[in-house]
């Protein structure tokens, strides 16, 4: 399957199909991209502890992790009782939200405008660099500009690298709270683990093979 290509960060296009034919193809050049990652298990000890965090921070509506709940539609059903499957959710929907956030409007607007293009050159750089890779808003939004899956046909200006920050780093935010980054603003085994398998989850894919038997 041939790369993507951002052809422009002023109009937010991206030369793919349309429809949802993009989430499957954005799928497939994740599973691709990342394959040697995928069937891997979860860091057991960090999984563990981190949604026992969150489950505490969701119950008591502490930002950001608030608006998660409200971006994964959570406010009117019981949280996920398996631990992976709450940590996909909420990270999901950090990244295509399934409901209004509640977050500022402008805010919220700047999330949203973040698109396949950029999620995906995230994820498969920061991914590949592995733990410990510095995930701040400047480093993600340079990602954009040096994935190999998603070539730029014409650099970032400054002002479409400072609006790429700015978007990264609300969902900074919230992945800092769900233990994928840490506060150093690096990846950490989580993050590694889950940004990817989020990701297709929000696309409506799977990052891991299916297994059979």
């Amino acid at each position: 399957m041939g790369a993507w290509t951002i052809s422009t960060r002023t109009s937010s296009t991206i030369s793919s199909p349309p429809g949802d034919e993009v989430d499957r193809e954005a799928v497939e050049l994740l599973c691709a991209a990342l394959d040697a990652h995928r069937g891997l298990p979860p860091p057991a000890v960090e999984l563990a502890a981190a949604a026992a965090r969150v489950r505490e921070q969701i119950d008591a509506d502490l930002f950001p992790l608030g608006w998660v709940r409200s971006a994964a539609a959570l406010e009117c059903e019981a949280l996920p009782d398996d631990d992976a499957e709450l940590m996909l959710h909420c990270a999901a929907a950090t990244i295509s939200p399934r409901e209004e956030t509640g977050l500022e409007i402008e805010e919220e607007a700047t999330l949203l405008s973040l698109e396949h293009a950029d999620w995906l050159a995230v994820a498969i750089v920061t991914v590949r660099e592995g733990v410990g890779c510095e995930a701040s808003g400047e480093a993600l939004a340079n990602a954009v500009s040096h994935c190999p899956e998603v070539p730029l046909e014409a650099d970032l200006d400054i002002d479409e690298e400072l609006h790429l920050e700015a978007a990264f780093s609300t969902a900074m935010l919230a992945w800092l709270a769900l233990g994928l980054i840490d506060r150093d603003e690096r990846l950490t085994p989580l993050g590694a683990w889950v940004l990817p398998r989020a990701l297709a989850q929000a696309w409506g894919g799977e990052f891991d093979p299916r297994t059979t038997g």
